[in-house]
């Protein structure tokens, strides 16, 4: 777990130089392995400044290590020097050596903080498709980092898968009761689903019936109008055939009269 430090990150880097250079200046010829016997101990007495210098010379004198990349990854993720520390895992990792799956369990835990999820995932998932004893730590880091994110259907898959990899597991009861309130949170939000679901279907057809009513009455009322029409239209012939006759009727007159 990452510790808070209030030291500020240029004193840091100027006291990681400082031991660098008394380091190098007092220390006489000295292995790998002697390099990384001082970096170990200085780690248990939580120097980890001073522990990253040391696993540096470990590194610089044996690059075909991949344990050494693995502590200088750690003793820099400690101090809060994250990119160092994810290079440290990146190059430990491409070795491909026996510390693959713890470098990159450490290095899913670094992404995770970074805020990087999907690169987090992608390294925890590596780790469970080995199956090896990191395999189990990897999936549950991997359902913490998922409730976190609020991916409650990918976190109970990965809950359950951890009790069926370690039923005997410490945080056994703490992990069953997780699983049953998440349970109940994906029960009671796909029976809302299926409530909205109902809602809008009922919606949707209330709209496709006032649609087909609308329709109707705009039907009704342009029948009615063409009704209107056409009786306007047969009323006007009828008033041109009476005045025609009447012109008629109008005309015999005069010519009566004339005649008398």
């Amino acid at each position: 777990m990452v510790k808070n430090h209030t030291v500020k990150p240029v004193i840091r880097t100027f006291i990681y130089a400082l031991v660098l250079i008394c380091i190098t200046t007092f220390a006489g010829a000295q292995t790998a392995d002697e390099w990384f016997e001082k970096g170990l101990e200085s780690f248990r007495w939580q120097k980890t400044d001073e522990a990253s210098v040391y696993f540096q010379k470990a590194v610089e004198s044996d690059p075909g290590r991949d344990m050494f990349y693995l502590y200088l990854g750690i003793s820099f993720h400690e101090n809060g020097r994250f990119q160092n520390a994810e290079d440290a895992y990146n190059r430990g990792i491409e070795l491909k050596g026996g510390e693959r799956d713890r470098l990159l369990l450490n290095r899913g835990n670094l992404k995770t903080i970074r805020s990087d999820y999907q690169g987090a995932s992608s390294d925890y998932t590596r780790v469970i498709d080995t199956g090896g004893l990191l395999a189990s730590s990897a999936i549950l880091n991997r359902a913490n980092m998922e409730l976190n994110q609020s991916s409650f259907a990918l976190a109970l898959d990965d809950y359950t898968q951890y009790l069926v990899m370690e039923p005997e597991s410490p945080q056994r009861e703490t992990i069953r009761e997780l699983i049953g309130l998440l349970s109940a949170r994906l029960a009671n939000d796909a029976e809302t689903a299926r409530t909205a679901a109902e809602l809008a279907k009922l919606e949707e057809e209330r709209r496709l019936a006032e649609e087909l009513l609308r329709a109707e009455e705009d039907a009704r009322r342009a029948a009615l109008m063409e009704e209107v029409l056409q009786s306007l239209s047969d009323s006007g012939r009828d008033t041109t055939s009476i005045s025609a006759g009447s012109e008629n009727i109008h005309e015999d007159f005069e010519d009566s009269a004339l005649e008398d």
